[in-house]
């Protein structure tokens, strides 16, 4: 699960390589979901769907949650971490990841995608 504060290139990429892993996966219940916080809900909601139709996002959810200022209490998510990354397999956390604004790059989306491949195992 992803949580970001922000849609541009960069969560793009990383939500394709999501999209594919999730869609190379089907058959062993992997699934995934983008929620965008922020104090605007209904500018992201237009910003949501645009995303989803410009990057061709089709396996994974994209959701503009219903406490969008900052997520779900219980998730905890960090108010100064521009995306999160939640990476868990039967309700057990096998990685979490939280990066401020600009941290999120190729190096780090691998290493997010390894954590999620590593839950196949």
């Amino acid at each position: 699960m992803v949580f970001t504060r922000k849609a541009d290139d960069t969560l793009a990429s990383l939500v394709k390589q999501i999209d594919q892993v999730v869609a190379d996966n089907q058959d062993q219940n992997m699934a995934s979901f983008v929620k965008f916080l922020g104090s605007d809900a209904d500018a992201f909601k237009i910003a949501v769907r645009e995303f989803g139709t410009n990057h061709n996002v089709e396996n994974v959810a994209l959701v503009v949650p219903v406490v969008h200022e900052n997520g779900p209490d219980n998730m905890k998510i960090d108010p100064r971490a521009e995306v999160t990354v939640v990476v868990y397999k039967d309700k057990i956390v096998a990685a979490n990841h939280a990066f401020a604004d600009g941290e999120l790059d190729k190096t780090r989306i691998a290493t997010i995608l390894a954590d999620a491949k590593s839950t196949l195992e």
